[in-house]
């Protein structure tokens, strides 16, 4: 069993929603650094997770005064109905947003492959393996090899 990372560093921080967070950064080390905001009056938590890349661009190391060059940095923001904290390091990269909810269906309802929408592609791909009918684990190789060959998304090359 790994063992569990401790804090190599705490903070606390008003941030601009006016609400006091505690600032904390665990070293993940070698993957890199992950800052936690926790807001105790509303149990909330936002997490920011810089690799190691992203520290050396930024020029930080471990030490107490980068961990709080990184943690001053450290500000709330709202995208949609989510919160999320990011740097204003410019090398710290915010974390990618993963739709959640009622999000998803609308990104997969709306992800166009060639000329087609991904759901209309997965109904085909799907109708084509219940008439190939291969079974068990067979069944998943064939459908993968099936979105492969059939990508719209890829090139197509005629020989003269």
């Amino acid at each position: 069993m790994p063992a569990k990372k401790a804090s190599v560093f705490t903070h606390g921080k008003k941030l601009s929603d006016e609400s006091l967070y505690v600032i904390n950064i665990i070293d993940l080390e070698p993957a890199g650094l992950l800052v936690k905001a926790y807001n105790q009056e509303t149990n909330a938590e936002y997490f920011l997770s810089p690799s190691e890349g992203q520290l050396k661009e930024a020029a930080l190391t471990r030490s107490e005064e980068d961990l709080t060059k990184l943690a001053d940095s450290i500000d709330i923001y709202t995208k949609g109905d989510r919160t999320y904290i990011s740097s204003s390091l410019p090398a710290i990269k915010d974390n990618k947003v993963i739709p959640a909810g009622p999000a998803v269906k609308e990104y997969i309802d709306n992800t166009v492959i060639g000329d087609v929408t991904l759901p209309e592609l997965l109904t085909t791909a799907l109708s084509e393996l219940c008439k190939a009918k291969p079974a068990g684990l067979d069944a998943v190789r064939w459908l993968g090899e099936w979105l492969l060959e059939n990508n719209p998304n890829q090139p197509h090359v005629e020989e003269p």
